[in-house]
């Protein structure tokens, strides 16, 4: 009888730590989800990474056909090739100097123009190193998750404040424009990848909108940051580019 008491007591002693090391467990696991940065200061530190080097892309449809879409490397020499329904360019930027191809024409020659500094692509290398500038105020509204050692900053829905911020922001909307006047947000989804030291891996918008009363999606996808070789604009461009401010000046 004594043996079979002494047998129910340690049966009960083990049920008893297993129940304290379940609830240590869940202090711990709980207390790890609570030691997460808040999404104002995961945003606050991301917006001060700058860029040797990225890979955008940008894209909208309407009903499911591509209307514009746009890729560009590197923020401070930019590669970009742009197309629209109706045109289809290839485009350098280096500092102050502008070198574009227009496809689909009868002359294959590059030219050579001055950016003005009202120009969107004049601002593109400044905003694509600030893109998330615009989106500090809004932190609230991002959802902060782990992923190993690093954290991933996530957004879904209508709120007005988070549209302004993405159609405010020249990074997401340089190299395709949104006519503001008769549009109308459906729906936004942001992902923000940073890694631990709050440095910005990737980085992800997807915007639902009628224009016109015709639904449209908007994209546009920041990568491969600092992964890219810096780019340089070839020497044949350079040198067989048409300059169109010496011809207007020999006019």
């Amino acid at each position: 009888m004594v043996f079979k008491n002494k047998k129910i007591i340690i049966g009960l002693i083990g049920i008893f730590v297993l129940l304290l090391a379940g609830c240590s467990n869940n202090k711990s696991t709980t207390k790890k989800e609570n030691t997460l940065p808040s999404a104002k200061t995961i945003l606050t530190k991301a917006q001060n990474t700058k860029f040797d080097s990225m890979h955008t892309t940008w894209n909208e449809t309407e009903n499911g056909q591509t209307i514009q879409k746009a890729e560009a490397q590197d923020p401070t020499v930019i590669y970009a090739n742009v197309a629209t329904a109706s045109n289809h360019y290839k485009m350098w930027i280096e500092g102050k100097n502008n070198y574009i191809q227009m496809k689909g024409t009868s002359s294959s020659h590059w030219f050579k123009t001055k950016l003005g500094k009202s120009s969107s692509y004049a601002v593109l290398t400044d905003s694509l190193d600030n893109m998330l500038d615009p989106f500090v105020a809004t932190s609230k509204s991002f959802k902060v998750k782990p992923n190993g050692n690093d954290y991933v900053l996530s957004y879904k829905g209508n709120n007005k404040k988070i549209w302004n911020a993405i159609v405010s922001d020249s990074a997401i909307t340089a190299l395709i424009g949104i006519d503001l006047d008769n549009v109308k947000p459906i729906n936004n989804e942001i992902k923000i990848d940073v890694d631990k030291s709050y440095h910005i891996t990737d980085v992800k918008v997807l915007s639902t909108y009628k224009d016109e009363g015709q639904k449209r999606t908007f994209t546009m996808n920041a990568d491969q940051i600092d992964q890219i070789k810096n780019l340089e604009v070839p020497a044949n461009v350079k040198k067989g580019a048409v300059d169109l401010g010496k011809m207007s000046t020999n006019n």
